[in-house]
């Protein structure tokens, strides 16, 4: 048990950020998931719709600093082009 009261503070940030980030990088997951199997066969409304699911997730995460705002730039344009190229296979 910390000795010093900002330290103690410290730790229930620290646990506190941990927990955010978990969730909001498990809602990318899931979000990414649904916006590429709507693309493996799906209507293009309901692609359009999970993209944009994915998107707020993600943009999210960058907003509260998960991420970096690069680094969810990057991951929309890598989810973009997934699912360009799974619409283009069918």
């Amino acid at each position: 048990m910390p000795q010093i009261k900002a330290r103690d503070k410290h730790i229930r940030q620290s646990a506190r950020r941990t927990r955010r980030n978990r969730k909001l990088k498990e809602q990318i997951k899931y979000a990414t998931r649904a916006a590429l199997d709507a693309a493996r066969g799906g209507e293009q409304e309901e692609i359009g719709a999970a993209l944009a699911r994915a998107y707020k997730a993600i943009d999210k995460a960058a907003k509260v600093g998960t991420f970096h705002s690069r680094r969810s730039d990057r991951k929309k344009s890598v989810l973009a082009r997934q699912v360009a190229q799974l619409q283009a296979a069918e």
